[in-house]
């Protein structure tokens, strides 16, 4: 086996849109911490807001520079602390990274919802965000190398599964909770998801595995092959919303009864929140993951209480939500890495975020992976 090298590269982010490659020595581990060699991160629409530095995850006045980006991290264990892990973790080990750090204690991490740690000493308490002036500097993707905090949960993959396919396992855990556990679909339920990028394919994907009955999914007309997709992962009928009529199609495919569980995951769009109301059934249940970032000018009120709707928001993922994720992607149930549309390397991260941002849109991206490599020209 090849030595552990000294010493991690890493791509620093030191500014809004700005980054240069480091390196940083490599941490001696405490008991319970480990060294991760990275082998992929899925790129999410969050990065954006990193690269452009529009997220609040930061305290006011508190520099988010330098940090090293990247919070989808899949990679294999090279080292460990000093006696084992108590998750049972080894050197060698196929993992993908929870990316939220939580101290153990408090009500949230109690319930499993470490986003909403209160005990962790400092924030953001998630990996891709911390900056390098906490030690071990190691926090992101963005590197060759990743410190795992003894805290830190790791979800491991059999060797066969493919660390490209095993960044999916981020966007399909936030699926889960989006259209799963938050709305209590189970076998039987029908279910519409509006919006067909990454994550309403991987809700797809998540509404299929728990046994919903009938499912319907959305798009646009430049979305073709993402309806394709959402059909070979499991989607009953799928619309063009910019050609066909959803509410005649929900209309047909429930008999009249509309659905149990819409999932709104278009983000900006505040039409398919509306839509999602309408097609709703009497007593259902909607569920709004995508941000809009604007307020919906005469939003129909009445409506939920006409309807008894529940309308829940949704964001994030439980540990719970994460281990069910890996044990999908495990499986090879679904064609996931049908998803893949481009694999970058460290110097095309800044492609791979106009890629995501829709500046390239004759590119059709989906599920984009960065690699710790240098792409090839």
């Amino acid at each position: 086996m090849a030595s552990t090298p000294s010493r991690a590269t890493a791509l620093v982010q030191t500014g809004p849109r700005e980054v240069r490659f480091e390196q940083f020595p490599l941490p001696v581990l405490e008991p319970g911490a480990a060294l991760l060699r990275v082998e992929a991160n899925g790129l999410c629409a969050s990065d954006i807001d990193s690269w452009e530095v529009k997220h609040s995850a930061y305290e006011p006045g508190v520099s988010p520079f330098p940090r090293i980006n990247g919070h989808e991290i899949v990679g294999i264990v090279e080292d460990v602390g000093v006696g084992p892990r108590s998750d049972g973790v080894r050197v060698g080990d196929r993992v993908a990274v929870n990316p939220f750090l939580g101290c153990g204690r408090c009500d949230a991490c109690r319930e499993g919802a470490i986003i909403r740690c209160a005990g962790w000493p400092f924030r953001p308490n998630a990996y891709g965000y911390i900056p390098t002036r906490h030690a071990p500097a190691l926090w992101g993707g963005y590197s060759t190398h990743v410190y795992i905090h003894p805290n830190a949960i790791l979800h491991p993959f059999p060797e066969s599964t493919d660390p490209l396919d095993a960044t999916l396992w981020n966007p399909l855990a936030a699926a889960i909770d989006w259209a799963v556990t938050t709305p209590g679909t189970t076998i039987g339920t029908s279910i519409a998801i509006l919006g067909c990028g990454q994550r309403g394919l991987a809700a797809v994907v998540a509404a299929k595995a728990a046994g919903a009955d009938t499912i319907l999914a959305t798009g646009l007309s430049r979305d073709r092959h993402k309806l394709d997709l959402a059909k070979e992962f499991g989607a009953d009928v799928v619309v063009d919303v910019e050609t066909e009529d959803l509410r005649d199609a929900a209309h047909l495919t429930t008999g009249g009864r509309g659905f149990d569980v819409v999932l709104d995951t278009s983000p900006h769009a505040t039409g398919p929140l509306l839509d999602a109301l309408d097609i709703v059934r009497t007593g259902g249940t909607v569920v709004s993951a995508g941000l809009k970032t604007r307020p919906i000018e005469n939003f129909p009120i009445d409506l939920l209480t006409l309807k008894n709707i529940r309308l829940i928001g949704c964001g994030g993922s439980s540990v719970q939500s994460y281990q069910q994720a890996a044990g999908i992607v495990a499986s090879g149930r679904f064609p996931l890495g049908r998803m893949r549309t481009h694999v970058l390397g460290f110097d095309r991260l800044e492609y791979g975020i106009e890629l995501l941002r829709g500046d390239h849109p004759e590119e059709r991206p989906i599920n984009i992976v960065i690699t710790p490599t240098m792409s090839v020209a």
